[in-house]
């Protein structure tokens, strides 16, 4: 409903939109990964949005390094396991899976925990 085709947080699905999520920012040019040059505000804001889509959503796939946006007519499937299945194809290639290297800020839960 958010993240889908006209929602209010389209422009988030299917990318990596750390800088964007940091920055409270909706702009094209922080629709991005790249959190360099972030102050310690914005990572805090960061890592708070990270807990809260831990706490709230399963993990259905991650976004893949370096490659070209898929277009509206290609046949591909981002599997639950993270791997991404080509309809012209019987292979499925594993996603590579970017990593923040943040420390938790408030230790480590489960996720019940963090709901309570």
């Amino acid at each position: 409903m958010f993240y889908g085709p006209g929602g209010p947080y389209a422009l988030f699905a299917g990318r990596d939109a750390s800088r964007a999520l940091a920055k409270m920012s909706f702009e094209e040019k922080d629709l991005t990964g790249d959190i360099e040059g972030l102050g310690a505000f914005e990572l805090d804001a960061l890592q708070d949005w990270e807990y809260k889509f831990m706490g709230k959503y399963a993990k259905v796939g991650a976004v893949q390094k370096n490659t070209a946006p898929a277009t509206e007519s290609s046949d591909v499937e981002l599997t639950a396991n993270g791997t991404i299945r080509s309809a012209t194809s019987e292979t499925a290639e594993t996603v590579e899976t970017p990593s923040l290297n943040l420390k938790p800020k408030y230790g480590t839960s489960t996720t019940d925990e963090a709901q309570e």
